[in-house]
This record gives structure tokens, C-alpha cells and sequence, in this order.
């Protein structure tokens, strides 16, 4: 189209162009005298708003790509990982126990690696290689997402590319020179996620790009169709790596591997969208308060627009200046103690993320992320408890875990929506809304992991794994409801700061939930699904401070805009 070609516009469809052009500081203006100004989509030309909401498009369409292949990949890796490693376990246990048992092929029938000292073992590898990945992520996610708040998300995101190809073929190599290399080296491959930070940091800025380009109104639908991407692409893939991996293990896990490395190339050809929209704050768009982080200085008004700022000694989080440590520009730096740099750069950077420990209703939420997901540790071991608890090979566990989605997307595409919209009050606001369902599905979540844990057959976990699917919307819902909490320069620092408390719930997860598996398997008998019993009762706690969460007061309409007179003071 013509006006897409117009020159003015050329340089909104490059890969990394901002979503909004930045405004022309050369000639200012009355109003731009002493703040950069930052239109809203609303005031741009027809034009400009068609290039905009193509290139919004063209981010949608992209994430949900990279999201549906990653985890397309991850679920093709989960079932085939589990087996290899189950083999080589039980090949090194019986090579030490009796060689006797070893075929020619070199491998041990898998009837035979159900005993408890092989599965401890297995659950030992996985449960510490958790807790190496979910540390370094968490140590890594605070600088990372600080990076991507002053660089820009794609220039950030981008930097996971090499980690995730290192990671693959680290794991590769190890796992196919068994002979050669331990099991336990598994443990070393979190190394790689120096390079990005991980999938910790990698979904945290995907989360932040698109909260970046939507609504409050929009935001939660938006995140149930990631979480319906997600869930469809599970369960495909997963039913197809079961069948793959009745051939042989290795089959879906190289096919995994490729599709996941794959979607992170699809990084490339992201625009950036760090200022796609104005900030959420009811203030003039044209004000820049994304470096007022610790709360304590006014924020600046109509009356006082044209007004110089004060000197400012903290760094902007806007990463249009330069965002170097304080410690380093210290005049008397040399003379400084070790303790005095560290406490230096200990504030530079955490100061960004005061913004949290202001807020109560935030602190009440991210709690509740992380006893959730230190209840979800428990579903990593459930198809290695499904095969040992019933007998099951791992193919037909991984199968029928696999299936969960047959629930969770009929309840993402209709259930939920259809009680926003027919059932629940139509006078509730979308965000009380998504607390009242919240409310339900941790109540679902709480039922249903008690009865995995309980259940003596397949006839009764079948329904506890449907009603424990049935709450799988919570945690969409949970971050629908924080987001509308923060400004929207605060969104790349919240959804790290959610990340990091997740990742730090893994690392606890990891430990914890493996040492209680691996007690329930020398206990035996009902004791095999402690770990499901002992989530069940995180889940409570979860559901008490979603319970207590009290929304707070929304503020009043503004009813004022900035107008481009002379004086900058009129109101409309």
C-alpha cells in the first residue's frame, strides 16, 4: 500500500524499529522544552496507525510462534529425556548388581528399571539438575532484566540464542557418551544459561512484549490464548513423542531439540516494543517516571511541566542515558572500601525493583507465585510416578499426562470465557473478574493434587487429574491481575521479578519434592505419592492469600489532557 511506503513510515517496519516513532527533539515545542514526548497510538495519523497495528500483528503472530514452537520442542524432549536417563541409571545400577541383566543391545528391559534404587537415582539426577538451572536463572534474571528495560527486549532476548544451542548439544553429547560421561554431568549443562539467562528470562520478556502492545481489557485474553497455544502444542506433541518413543527415545528428543532451537531463531525478526505504548499512569503520556522507583519523589503535573527538573543522581531506567553502576563514578572511588562498591552496586541494582516492596497487594500476589510453584514441583515426577505407582511404561505415562489439555483447552477457549461473560456479575470489573475465577481454580488445583497423591488406580486418578486441570487457568489469571498493579514501565521488572521468584520456587522445588519422592519410594505402597499430599497443602496456603487479596481502590478518571499551546498549561 502506498501510505506504507510513504517514507515517513519506512522506519516502522524494520525488524527493530519501535513500534511508535520517536519524537523530533531538533525543533521542540512548547510542551517538549524540558520532557521527551511520546504520542499515544490514538494521536497518530491514519497511516501511522494502520503500520502500527500491522507490525503489532506481525509481534502477535511471531510470539505465538516462537511460543508454540518452544513448547512443541519441550514437550517432544520431556517423555524421551526421562527414559534415556531411566537407561543409563538402571544400565550403571545392574553393571555394579548383576551384568547378567544386561541384553546384548546393551540395554536393560524397562519392566526391570521400576526399582526403587534406580528411580531414586533418576529422580536424584532430575531433581539437582533442576536446582542448578532455576539458580543460575534466578542469579541471572535481575541484570537481564534490568538490560531489558534500557536496551530494548529484542536485543535482550536475542541473547539466549547461543545458550539454548550450547544446552542442546551439551546435553546431547552427554547423554549419548554414557559410557563416557556420568549422568550426574547432566548437572553442569546449567552453565550454559550464562548466555540469556534461560527460559527463566526468555518467557519473562516474551511476557513483557506483549504486555507491551495490549490493554488491561485485553491482557488476560491474551494470555489464555498463549496458555491455549501452549497446552494444544503440549498435547500434540506429547501423544506424537509417545509414539516416537516406542521406536526409539532418541528419535523425539533430537526432533525436540531441532524445534526448540528453531523457535528462538524466530527472535530475529521481532520488532522491539519497549515503547509501543504510553505509560499506564494517568499523568500526561509526555512524562517520563520510570526512573522514580523508590516512590519518594513527587511526581511532577500540569502546573509544573515547563518547570526544569532537578539534577538527578539515580541511573534512568529508559536506557536513554548512560546506566553505568555508581560505584564506578565515584569521585573518590579508589579510596573506596570493598564493602562500600558492593553496597553501591548492591543499590544500583535493586533500587529499580523498590517498586514491588511498596505494594502490598503486589508482595500478597508474588507470594502466592511462589507457593504455587512450589506446589507445581510435584508435576515434573508425575509420569516417573504414574510408570512406578502403576506399572505403566514411561511411553504410556507420558501418553496419558499428555492428554491433560483435552481438559484445560475446552475450559481456556469456553469454560472461562463463558463465565466472565454469561455467569459472573456483569457490574464486576475484568480484573475482579479474574480474582473470582482465580479464586475457584486454586480450589480445583488444592482437590485434585490431593487425589493424584491418593488415588490407589487409574480409575480414581483419571478424575483427580481432570479436577486438578480444571484450576491449570490460575496462574494466567494471577498475572492478568498483578500486571494491572504496575505502571507499564514497570512490566519488564515485575514479570522478571515473577520469574525470579518462580525460578527461586524450582530451586527449593527441586530439593524439597525430590527428597519427598524419594521417600516415598522407599516407603512404598500409598507413601509413593507423599509429594502429591505435601503440594496439596502449598496449594492451601496459595488459596489463603488469594483469599485475603483485596483489590485496591482503582484511581479517577483524569479529566484533563495536555494541549500544544503556547503557555502548556490549558485544559481540555
Amino acid at each position: 500500500m502506498a501510505s506504507i511506503r510513504h517514507e515517513s513510515l519506512d522506519r516502522e517496519d524494520r525488524e527493530d524499529a519501535p513500534f511508535l516513532d520517536s519524537p523530533d527533539l531538533s525543533h521542540p515545542g512548547p510542551a517538549h522544552r524540558h520532557v521527551h514526548s511520546k504520542p499515544s497510538i490514538g494521536s497518530l495519523p491514519v497511516t501511522a496507525n494502520a503500520s502500527a497495528s500491522a507490525i503489532s500483528f506481525r509481534l502477535k503472530a511471531t510470539l505465538f510462534a516462537m511460543v508454540l514452537a518452544v513448547e512443541i520442542g519441550f514437550a517432544f524432549l520431556e517423555g524421551p529425556m526421562v527414559r534415556i536417563m531411566e537407561s543409563i541409571a538402571c544400565r550403571q545400577y545392574f553393571l555394579g548388581v548383576d551384568p547378567t541383566k544386561i541384553g546384548v543391545d546393551g540395554q536393560v528391559p524397562e519392566a526391570m528399571c521400576k526399582i526403587g534404587e534406580v528411580q531414586a537415582e533418576l529422580a536424584a539426577v532430575k531433581g539437582y539438575h533442576m536446582f542448578f538451572d532455576g539458580s543460575l536463572s534466578a542469579l541471572l534474571a535481575i541484570p537481564y532484566g534490568l538490560l531489558a528495560d534500557r536496551r530494548g527486549r529484542k536485543s535482550t532476548l536475542a541473547l539466549s540464542i547461543p545458550g539454548f544451542g550450547l544446552n542442546a548439544l551439551l546435553t546431547l553429547v552427554i547423554l549419548w557418551f554414557s559410557d563416557v560421561f556420568p549422568l550426574r554431568a547432566l548437572w553442569f549443562t546449567a552453565l550454559t544459561w550464562v548466555f540469556g539467562g534461560g527460559p527463566v528470562v526468555s518467557f519473562a520478556i516474551i511476557w513483557t512484549m506483549m504486555a507491551d502492545v495490549t490493554s488491561e481489557a485485553e491482557r488476560a485474553g491474551i494470555f489464555f490464548q498463549f496458555a491455549i497455544v501452549s497446552m494444544g502444542a503440549d498435547f500434540a506433541s506429547s501423544a506424537f513423542s509417545s509414539y516416537l518413543m516406542t521406536l526409539n527415545p532418541w528419535i523425539p528428543l533430537v526432533i525436540g531439540f531441532g524445534i526448540v532451537i528453531a523457535g528462538m531463531m524466530l527472535i530475529l525478526v521481532l520488532p522491539e516494543t519497549k515503547h509501543a505504548l504510553p505509560p499506564r499512569k494517568a499523568e500526561p503520556a509526555n512524562v517520563e517516571l520510570s526512573d522514580l522507583t523508590d516512590g519518594t519523589e513527587p511526581k511532577r503535573s500540569l502546573h509544573n511541566l515547563n518547570e526544569p527538573e532537578p539534577h538527578r543522581t539515580e541511573p534512568d531506567m529508559n536506557g536513554d542515558h548512560e546506566n553505568e553502576p555508581p560505584s564506578w563514578s565515584i569521585p573518590s572511588y579508589s579510596h573506596q572500601s570493598i564493602l562500600a562498591k558492593f553496597r553501591a552496586n548492591y543499590r544500583f541494582y535493586l533500587r529499580p525493583y523498590r517498586f514491588i516492596l511498596n505494594r502490598k497487594p503486589v508482595l500478597l500476589l508474588l507470594s502466592a507465585f511462589l507457593v504455587y510453584r512450589l506446589s507445581r514441583g510435584s508435576s515434573w515426577f508425575l509420569t516417573q510416578y504414574i510408570s512406578t505407582r502403576y506399572s505403566w511404561t514411561l511411553a504410556q505415562s507420558n501418553f496419558l499426562v499428555s492428554a491433560r489439555p483435552t481438559v484445560s483447552i475446552p475450559l481456556f477457549l469456553f469454560g472461562l470465557p463463558f463465565l466472565k461473560s454469561r455467569v459472573l456479575n456483569p457490574r464486576l470489573s475484568s480484573t475482579e473478574k479474574d480474582l473470582w475465577l482465580a479464586r475457584r481454580s486454586i480450589f480445583c488445583l488444592t482437590i485434585g493434587t490431593l487425589g493424584i497423591g491418593l488415588s490407589p488406580s487409574i480409575a480414581t486418578l483419571i478424575p483427580s487429574m481432570i479436577i486438578q486441570t480444571s484450576g491449570s487457568g490460575f496462574v494466567f489469571l494471577a498475572r492478568s491481575i498483578i500486571t494491572t498493579l504496575v505502571e507499564r514501565d514497570e512490566t519488564a521488572r515485575l514479570f522478571t521479578a515473577i520469574e525470579i521468584i518462580q525460578s527461586l520456587g524450582n530451586v527449593v522445588a527441586s530439593l524439597s519434592i525430590t527428597t519427598v519422592f524419594q521417600i516415598g519410594l522407599r516407603l512404598g505402597g500409598v507413601w509413593i505419592g507423599l509429594a502429591w499430599m505435601m503440594t496439596s497443602t502449598l496449594f492451601c496456603l496459595v488459596g489463603i492469600a488469594i483469599w485475603t487479596f483485596k483489590l485496591p481502590p482503582s484511581p479517577p478518571t483524569p479529566d484533563f489532557v495536555v494541549d500544544d499551546d503556547d503557555d502548556g498549561d490549558n485544559r481540555a
